[in-house]
């Protein structure tokens, strides 16, 4: 596998781990407001090591166990395990008109994250996915398919999942699926749990790069569950495009990235804390197999790992948790301050449910 270059120096990545930790006590740039001075040193420093590129990430076919936990996990090193899951029921018989007949009728809250604010509604499968078919641009995220209809684990090789997660990784586990139309997309984000990551039915691709490159990302304090990067025009770096417009994201052209495509039976292991934005070149289903284990993050990163532990606010990182066991778009919501508007929504549904019958 290609190394990405580390070509920042330890005392900027030091320096800019002081501003991060004042960006979550204090606030955003509260604190060391005028950080020009630094980001000038630092976009020396880069350009003086070349261009960067974007590496297509490792493909292993028949990774022994062994290997994958001793190399791969504890070194925090992604990977593409080709074809592993090629034989699943999942891989085999999912489709997103397996979903619309078998359960288009799950009422779900959708959770539109690429707009301000992130608008959401309360629908159901069905109505999602006649949009993704007709070509309306939605991006079902975290559908928590197992808590709802768990006789769907016998779709997948359970025993190889837990054989193949972090051993310390009991805390979070989900099972979270992803059903997005061609096109769709999610931006750079991060998060402290791990990622077992299942490509079902279409094809799915990532942009990936170390969180050694934090500085470059300048990411807003975590929030709760996950941290963006900030956009610092009207619309976010987009990697995907053949010649992207850098502008003020200039100081990507210099760093080093992976490009990750997989189709139906590949399975991708995400380590804790690595950047990564996803596009669907066509629909596409994907099930995220995430746990989390504290002690694996914190030594992946320090920093991030005690600042969503202790410093995450909106919600605090236990409630944050126990909501995004459940779903976590709840956890969206409880960031932008509607999830009691949410929660009062489907009460009202309730008990108009239960006036029709009785």
């Amino acid at each position: 596998m290609y190394e990405f270059r580390r070509n920042i120096k330890p005392s900027q990545r030091f320096e800019y781990g002081i501003y991060q930790l004042a960006d979550h006590l204090f606030g955003r740039k509260k604190l060391f407001k005028d950080r020009s001075g630094f980001y000038k040193r630092l976009a020396a420093t880069l350009k003086a090591s070349g261009e960067g590129k974007i590496t297509p990430l490792e493909r292993r076919k028949d990774l022994s166990l062994e290997e994958f936990h001793n190399h791969y996990v504890k070194k925090g090193i992604p990977v593409i395990l080709e074809g592993a899951a090629k034989d699943w029921p999942c891989v085999k018989k999912w489709s997103l008109e397996y979903f619309k007949e078998l359960h288009g009728d799950d009422e779900i809250l959708y959770v539109d994250q690429l707009k301000h604010g992130f608008p959401f509604e309360a629908t159901t499968l069905r109505e999602v996915i006649n949009n993704i078919r007709s070509g309306g641009g939605k991006y079902y995220r975290f559908y928590p398919l197992l808590d709802r209809h768990p006789e769907h684990i016998k779709d997948f090789d359970y025993k190889w999942l837990l054989e193949h997660k972090h051993k310390s990784g009991k805390r979070f586990q989900a099972f979270q699926v992803f059903m997005g139309g061609k096109g769709t997309i999610t931006n750079f984000h991060n998060a402290a749990a791990s990622n077992i990551f299942v490509q079902v039915y279409g094809e799915k691709e990532w942009i990936l790069y170390s969180q050694y490159y934090n500085a470059v990302f300048d990411a807003d304090p975590v929030q709760n569950l996950y941290r963006g990067a900030p956009a610092k025009a009207q619309n976010p770096f987009n990697p995907f495009i053949e010649d992207p417009y850098y502008g003020p994201y200039g100081l990507f052209k210099y760093i080093d990235g992976y490009s990750v495509h997989l189709k139906p039976g590949d399975v991708f292991w995400n380590p804790p804390f690595y950047w990564h934005a996803v596009r669907n070149p066509v629909d596409s289903i994907g099930v995220g197999f995430r746990f989390l284990s504290p002690w694996y993050s914190f030594k992946i990163s320090p920093l991030y790992m005690f600042c969503d532990r202790f410093l995450a606010k909106n919600p605090p990182y236990r409630k944050a948790y126990k909501l995004g066991s459940q779903e976590i778009g709840l956890v969206h919501l409880a960031e932008f301050g509607k999830l009691d508007e949410y929660l009062k929504i489907m009460a009202e549904k309730e008990a108009q449910k239960k006036q029709a019958q009785g």
